[in-house]
């Protein structure tokens, strides 16, 4: 599977396969000179481990009691998103010191393409490649399943030849564009109907799948969480609006957009008018699985709305409030410039296993979870457009600016 943003191959590229085994800045120096042209295999840098645990996981009782607790002040880390179980670090070359000279001589050697290993089950699992519009396209690079590529590894290692066939064609397009695709139900509160409820999900995908778990299944949901109020026939007092992001897989640059031109001024480094009639932001960005509760990223004035919104939930097994934080996803947009803006606990399942490869298609989702947690998104929406107050943003810290990000 080729990274996102590679450049292409010059044609149809035949060799024997040339092991970059570096571990420590000494080693660079045998290969300077001697890559140009190559087919480079990046060393291991994960390994399978067989794991005994179920693929597809639900949260048990006991776990959601733990995201329950406050890890403060000892932490305030951000809790990652789930993890891949079955992998493990394989002796790779460590510091960011070590991999920046290694690309440093990559570039200078002009290899014809570059080899590494990621994903596993013989599905391999990309990343991107640095790359900016107007960029000379960068060196070409294709990702192989540990699998695959470990053996390859062996095989070298015990001085057995490797040859490969590779192509790559990539076409790079001068379009900067990034587009959101928003819709809402005016609000008609006189007082309250130009504060915003946003309900979200990114709307671009990984290549190599079609983005059925990430992120068509959140978009699907929040289209669905719209449609199931505008059934009911209730009229918001707050405008509930819809917003599916472009761009997240860059950067979160959809959202961000969105910041800047509607909630806070970059340049002036000031709040915009719509900052303070931001009611709340829901986001869906994990997958097929259930909700469970919310990440409260640590916005304790928002436990007791959501704790009372979220009352008619319990029975059906939602309504654990973490107070912890998480991250990689369009909420993080707004929670940086304190306003209240959430991501929700969700069932696992085997998210992490399609997790950006091509194995992220419509078999991945479970539509009964997907009508559960669109039903979730429509009565917590709704409850944060017809409540009387609302969830008062967070303190910027002093000399806050969003200049440098």
């Amino acid at each position: 599977m080729p990274k996102a943003w590679t450049g292409s191959t010059n044609g149809l590229i035949e060799g024997e396969v040339v092991l970059l085994n570096i571990r420590t800045s000494e080693d660079i120096a045998n290969y300077r000179g001697t890559l140009r042209g190559k087919i480079v295999l990046m060393p291991e840098t994960s390994r399978y481990v067989m794991q005994f645990t179920p693929f597809a996981t639900r949260y048990t009782d006991e776990r959601l009691q733990e995201f329950a607790l406050d890890p403060r002040p000892q932490s305030s880390s951000t809790q990652p998103r789930p993890q891949v179980p079955q992998m493990q670090q394989a002796g790779a070359p460590a510091g960011m010191s070590l991999q920046q000279q290694i690309r440093e001589l990559l570039q200078s050697e002009m290899p014809a393409v570059i080899i590494s290993g990621g994903g596993s089950f013989n599905v391999p699992r990309t990343m991107s490649v640095a790359y900016r519009s107007g960029d000379t396209p960068p060196l070409p690079e294709i990702v192989l399943p540990v699998e695959e590529h470990g053996r390859m590894v062996r095989m070298i290692n015990r001085d057995v030849k490797v040859a490969m066939e590779v192509e790559i064609k990539n076409e790079f397009y001068d379009n900067q564009i990034i587009n959101n695709v928003v819709a809402e139900i005016p609000g008609t509160d006189p007082r309250l109907r130009d504060q915003i409820v946003l309900i979200g999900a990114h709307l671009d995908s990984w290549h190599g799948g079609t983005g059925a778990a990430d992120n068509a299944s959140g978009c699907v949901v929040m289209m669905e969480a719209l449609r199931i109020i505008q059934a009911t026939g209730i009229k918001p007092r707050r405008t509930i609006r819809i917003a599916l992001w472009g761009g997240e897989e860059l950067g979160l640059i959809g959202s961000r957009g969105y910041m800047q031109n509607f909630l806070y001024d970059v340049e002036a480094n000031r709040p915009r008018r719509g900052y303070e009639q931001f009611a709340i932001y829901l986001n869906m960005d994990n997958g097929s699985g259930k909700f469970r509760g919310i990440y409260l990223e640590e916005n304790d004035m928002a436990f007791s709305f959501l704790r009372e919104w979220s009352k008619p939930l319990e029975t059906l097994g939602f309504g654990t409030l973490s107070p912890r934080k998480t991250g990689g996803t369009d909420h993080v947009t707004f929670d940086r410039i304190g306003l209240p803006a959430f991501q929700f606990i969700q069932d696992e399942l085997e998210y992490m296993r399609g997790y950006h490869t091509v194995m992220d298609t419509y078999e991945r989702l479970i539509i009964t979870d997907l009508q559960y947690n669109a039903a979730i998104i429509a009565v917590l929406a709704l409850s944060a457009a017809m409540d009387n107050a609302q969830i008062p943003p967070k303190p910027l810290p002093e000399n806050f600016s969003l200049q440098r990000r």
